[in-house]
């Protein structure tokens, strides 16, 4: 009977020292798992991060675009009105033929332009009817 209390004593000696790597395992495991979660946290937030600054650049990107076209707009309106003014009674005879190349260059330049903004929404058909009409009876 003394062996077989030996042997007992020895098989509960070595379910402990397995509980113990058992625990130990499961408490890496936890830990591991906890790092793991934290590593996703840490990837979503920088995610997150790096959208609203792509967000924050688009929106500057397209408000320097709107302000381009503005500006472009402006030009082509003041061009016209100039136009609208040296062709008026009393102006200035006309320019010789290298002189009138130049303006048909232009006046197509300010053409396209002025169809640019139309497209854009940036002016309404009336305004682009209106101020074409203007481009055009200044190079007549």
């Amino acid at each position: 009977m003394k062996l077989s209390l030996k042997a007992l004593m020895i098989c509960m000696a070595a379910f402990s020292v397995v509980q113990a790597q058992t625990t130990d395992s499961a408490d890496r495991a936890e830990q591991s798992q906890a790092s793991d979660e934290s590593k996703v946290r840490s990837v979503e937030s920088e995610r997150g991060r790096l959208g609203m600054q792509r967000i924050q650049t688009e929106t500057e990107i397209r408000a320097r675009e709107e302000q381009r076209r503005l500006e472009e707009a402006q030009r082509v309106q003041a061009e016209a009105m100039k136009s609208e003014q040296a062709s008026a009674p009393g102006a200035e005879p006309g320019p010789t033929a290298a002189g009138k190349s130049r303006d048909m260059s232009r006046t197509l330049e300010q053409l396209r332009s002025l169809g640019e903004l139309k497209d854009d929404g940036y002016i309404t058909e009336e305004e682009f009817q209106k101020i074409k009409k203007k481009i055009l009876d200044s190079q007549i």
